[in-house]
């Protein structure tokens, strides 16, 4: 019973909390618009551009706008903020409720916002890893594509059209057809800029600082490929021997992990189980378990930040 009551008390104090929240930065938001409406019929155009300016930069730093940033990049393209919340709230509540029935405690709850907080920024995280992966290798095969045909007397917009077409990635594909939708009725760079807020890739930003300078150069547009090409590979090949070695060092950490938790139940059959009777049924036993898996999990978590090497 004190289990549920606190799950209420827990999911009411977050939603008004949430609430709350919105509130005041829904009211700061009407009091911004007001304050802009009053200025855009009153001053210049000089003025009118630099609030619009400023809205930019202020929306930028707010933490919506981070948010559906993150979401963007893990391929949620729409109902950020409600896919977001809704998804830790469960994550959060499960874990809560699992940990309060383990430890027959209501700390089992802190320790369940904890480790429900942890595991929903890293599943995002993966998503996202995984997404970048994925255009990654498709660009590189894209742009060796986009050379060689090139190189035989066609187009830069047909050649990118047709390198796109042959792709296998879904992903890539799907991006691209936006950035063609986009490039005709907003322009190049700013086609490039929403295809940024999708896949945060420095491969792509390296692609389009490329094209850019290579229109810029007129007959040189086919070199400056070229040598994006190389530079592409180049990265690709590092970026696989440092996965690599990551998953080398991933692996080792696992199986470490592993020996442990064998080690516990052979431990339990030599003793007659009273190793399992003594860390499942009494009250300090069960918060002593706990105690050496978060341990466990907090080195695993180490380990990957200190194998981890940002390309």
């Amino acid at each position: 019973m004190d289990s549920v009551v606190f799950l209420l008390i827990l999911s009411i104090s977050f939603s008004g909390g949430f609430l709350i929240l919105f509130a005041i930065l829904y009211i700061d938001r009407l009091r911004h618009i007001s304050k802009i409406k009053k200025m855009l019929h009153e001053d210049s155009e000089e003025i009118r551009l630099e609030l619009i300016q400023q809205r930019e930069k202020r929306y930028k730093n707010s933490i919506e706008y981070k948010i559906r940033s993150f979401m963007n990049h893990a391929g949620f393209y729409k109902y950020q903020l409600t896919i977001f919340f809704i998804s830790y709230f469960l994550i959060v509540l499960l874990f809560s409720f699992l940990f309060i029935s383990f430890l027959n405690s209501v700390v089992g709850g802190a320790v369940g916002i904890i480790v429900g907080t942890f595991l929903h920024f890293y599943i995002i995280k993966t998503l996202i890893n995984r997404r970048l992966l994925e255009f990654n290798k498709a660009l590189a095969i894209a742009i060796s594509v986009l050379v060689k045909m090139m190189r035989n007397g066609i187009g830069f917009e047909q050649s990118i059209q047709k390198a796109v077409d042959v792709s296998s990635s879904k992903l890539f594909k799907s991006v691209f057809n936006t950035y063609f939708q986009e490039k005709n009725t907003f322009g190049e760079e700013k086609a490039f800029e929403n295809m940024l807020n999708v896949i945060d890739s420095k491969e792509l930003k390296i692609f389009a600082i490329s094209v850019k300078i290579g229109r810029e150069s007129g007959g040189r547009f086919s070199q400056t490929l070229q040598k994006l090409e190389t530079t592409i590979r180049f990265r690709k090949k590092i970026q696989d021997k440092i996965d690599v070695v990551t998953r080398e060092g991933s692996v080792g950490s696992y199986i470490v992990a592993m020996i442990a938790v064998v080690l516990y139940f052979l431990l339990n059959i030599n003793f007659d189980g009273k190793l399992h009777e003594y860390y499942m049924q009494s009250a300090y036993g069960r918060y002593q378990l706990l105690g050496i898996g978060l341990w466990i999990l907090i080195g695993l978590v180490i380990n990957k930040a200190i194998t981890r090497v940002k390309s």
